[in-house]
């Protein structure tokens, strides 16, 4: 079992943890999300990094788009055009889909273009999220504002 802290961590129902935790397995399936409340304490074998923390998952087509959503369409357009003729979306394409929300809207924040993109592939795309092992460290992100830049990078640290 291994323990990583971060100063985020993003929870599989998209909540974000400040100085959270993720507890996995060695081959890097969550066991567990623990919000600290933003008050982190030593734990034995805790190993801290710096960015935000994501449990590993994949989008897998289940069947034919059906949009359902009314976000704006800006939102959408950016989106469809991504994931046109794609049967399974992984972690990383997720990521290089999200980088690009900013430049539309510029005023939000990580958890809220996460969370717009997943609506939007599950509910009106016909994909669904599948947990897959793996913890993944998200950096180059600007963590006092919370908003995903150009530079943001996953890597893979289980």
């Amino acid at each position: 079992m291994k323990k990583f802290a971060a100063n985020y961590v993003i929870s599989d129902s998209g909540e974000l943890l400040k100085n959270g935790i993720v507890v996995a397995e060695d081959d890097g399936s969550v066991l567990e999300y623990i919000d600290t409340d933003g008050q982190l304490q030593e734990i034995a074998r805790l190993e801290f990094r710096n960015g935000i923390i994501l449990g590993g998952f994949t989008f897998v087509k289940i069947r034919e788009a059906t949009p359902l959503h009314d976000f704006d369409s800006r939102f959408s357009s950016l989106i469809l055009p991504e994931i046109s003729g794609m049967k399974e979306i992984s972690i990383l394409k997720w990521l290089d889909i999200c980088k690009k929300i900013p430049t539309l809207f510029p005023d939000m924040i990580i958890t809220e273009i996460m969370r717009g993109i997943t609506d939007i592939l599950c509910t009106d795309c016909g994909f669904r999220k599948e947990n897959t092992p793996g913890i993944y460290l998200l950096t180059g992100s600007d963590l006092i504002v919370l908003k995903l830049t150009m530079n943001c990078r996953l890597k893979r640290i289980l």
